[in-house]
């Protein structure tokens, strides 16, 4: 069982809230899913608890994707509640992929929100 779990995750992408929904974990720990519903793929590392993936903004254009790195923990949740799992990073943006010439990476965070009824990997 991997411990990046497959599930619904609030996130927050530079002031902006939405899901990312983490679809399958491979045993080679390929990831698959959606940020604000469209599609991302990446690798998780078990052993760094780094996951690591581009988010495809459009699929037209490739220099409107953004690569987006981060680390996940946990924490016990009060009053004996199921422990609270979290990710949080940095992205990169790319050509034409929201930043500017001066500014091409932003910050992201994420509290699971929704976990899947299987973790696969």
């Amino acid at each position: 069982m991997s411990y990046l779990k497959i599930g619904d995750w609030r996130v927050h992408t530079n002031g902006i809230r939405g899901t990312l929904r983490i679809r399958e974990i491979d045993e080679l720990g390929r990831v698959s899913g959606t940020l604000f519903d469209e599609p991302i793929s990446g690798w998780w590392s078990e052993r760094a608890r780094r996951l690591a993936f581009v988010w495809e903004r459009t699929r037209t254009n490739a220099s409107d994707d953004q690569g987006f790195e981060g680390y996940a923990w946990d924490e016990s949740a009060d009053g004996g509640a199921p422990r609270a799992y979290y990710l949080a990073g940095s992205y990169e943006t790319f050509g034409g992929g929201g930043g500017a010439k001066d500014r091409q990476s932003f910050g992201w965070y994420a509290m699971l929100a929704r976990p899947a009824a299987k973790s696969v990997g």
